[in-house]
């Protein structure tokens, strides 16, 4: 899946860190170092099975820290899934706003009230705050992108896709294109809302894949820890 070209400025003069802005939208960690970042999105999908077990199953058992971007839909649905997915260290918290919606094309109420919403949802349900957000559908430009920052949150996006949610990739490709593509810094999206048809299949394959490369899996806050890239998009991204 090739995204479209963004507008992206790298290799700033030195400052001192206190006077560095925060990114405006993040699409990848730093490129000089060896870490890379499992992400997961829980998009509300209208079905009652929305909690993908052996997805979680793979990244507890090989010890993996993940970030899960979930909506405020699918934790009111799944309150107890999302309350004990809280309470394990190695999963990071982030927003998915409340319906999932094509957040470009909404006004500025609508925006805020989808990000805000999801912000008390997730605070009640799980005691968590969250400081990332990734848009729904992938879908953002610098507008969303300064009403998130308004929210307390900060727009996470992606350099690789796994199409997961793609019933016609098969597992080999999947797994062929996430280890070819992925360097320092790479931040990957997956699903764990039973979106992904082969999600838990070669999450093994992928996690072994990265290891070997010699990557080290983190957590989106702990891969941004000192970052220094910042990037501004201007156009949506395409759907997942």
């Amino acid at each position: 899946m090739v995204l479209p070209a963004l507008l992206v400025c790298l290799s700033f003069a030195p400052v001192p860190a206190s006077e560095v802005p925060s990114p405006l939208i993040i699409e990848h960690g730093p490129r000089d170092g060896n870490k890379v970042a499992l992400t997961f999105d829980a998009c509300p999908t209208g079905r009652d099975d929305e909690y993908d077990e052996k997805v979680i199953e793979v990244l507890v058992k090989e010890k993996v820290p993940a970030t899960i971007f979930m909506s405020g839909r699918w934790v009111e649905k799944n309150a107890a899934k999302a309350g004990d997915l809280a309470t394990r260290s190695q999963f990071e918290i982030g927003n998915h706003a409340y319906w999932h919606p094509h957040l470009p094309g909404k006004d500025d109420d609508r925006v805020l009230s989808e990000l805000r919403r999801t912000q008390a949802i997730i605070r009640k349900m799980t005691g968590k705050r969250p400081t990332y957000f990734r848009p729904p559908y992938g879908e953002v430009d610098e507008r969303v992108a300064k009403l998130a920052e308004k929210a307390g949150l900060v727009t996470v996006q992606y350099d690789i896709a796994s199409g997961d949610p793609d019933p016609n990739l098969s597992p080999e490709r999947i797994v062929r294109t996430v280890l070819r593509d992925a360097r320092g810094g790479s931040i990957i999206v997956f699903h764990m809302n039973r979106r992904g048809a082969h999600t838990a299949e070669v999450l093994p394959l992928i996690i072994t894949g990265l290891r070997k490369k010699g990557h080290e899996l983190v957590t989106v806050g702990d891969l941004l820890k000192k970052a220094d890239t910042r990037t501004a998009a201007d156009t949506p991204m395409p759907r997942k």
